[in-house]
Parts: C-alpha cells; structure tokens; sequence
C-alpha cells in the first residue's frame, strides 16, 4: 500500500472535519441573528416616535415580527421548493 493516497485521505478528511461548524456555533449564529433583529425592530419603531410600552409601538414591533414570519415562510418555501427540484424532499 502507497502511503500517498492513505495521507491524502487523511488531509482530506481532516479538512472536511474542520470546515463543520459545530451545533453550538450554529445556535449562538441563529441567537445572534435574532438579536439583531430585535435591535433593528426597536430602532425602526423608535424612529416613528414610539416608546416601548405604547400602542403605537407594540403594534409597530408586532408588524414587523408578523412581516419577518411572513417573509421566514416564504423563503422555507423556496428552499423547499429547490430541494424537490434536485430531487432532495420526494416524499413531501
């Protein structure tokens, strides 16, 4: 046996293996990114002179969280919709 082929299977796998990012950095990156539009939302509805606890402003951050859920939904949907087109999701 070569030890050429056995060490570039090893690089890589090695590679491949450093390259997944681990359930934590993908839920700390989730957490982060809904921060962030909590930030935004707040910024948004304080620019339209509403202060928290006010009805202007709770009924601002709601229509902005329904539109976020809104747009979430759709984008599922695309992806979705592209997976089945590579044949990835048959049974749905």
């Amino acid at each position: 046996m070569r030890p050429f082929p056995v060490l570039v299977t090893w690089l890589a796998l090695g590679i491949a293996l450093t390259a997944c990012a681990s359930r934590s950095d993908i839920e700390a990156g989730r957490l982060a990114k809904e921060e962030a539009a909590k930030a935004e939302d707040d910024a948004k509805c304080r620019s339209a002179n509403a202060k928290p606890g006010e009805p202007a402003y709770e009924a601002c951050r709601q229509e902005l969280a329904t539109k976020r859920a809104a747009n979430a939904e759709i984008n599922y949907q695309k992806a979705r919709d592209f997976d089945r087109v590579l044949g990835g999701l048959n049974d749905l």
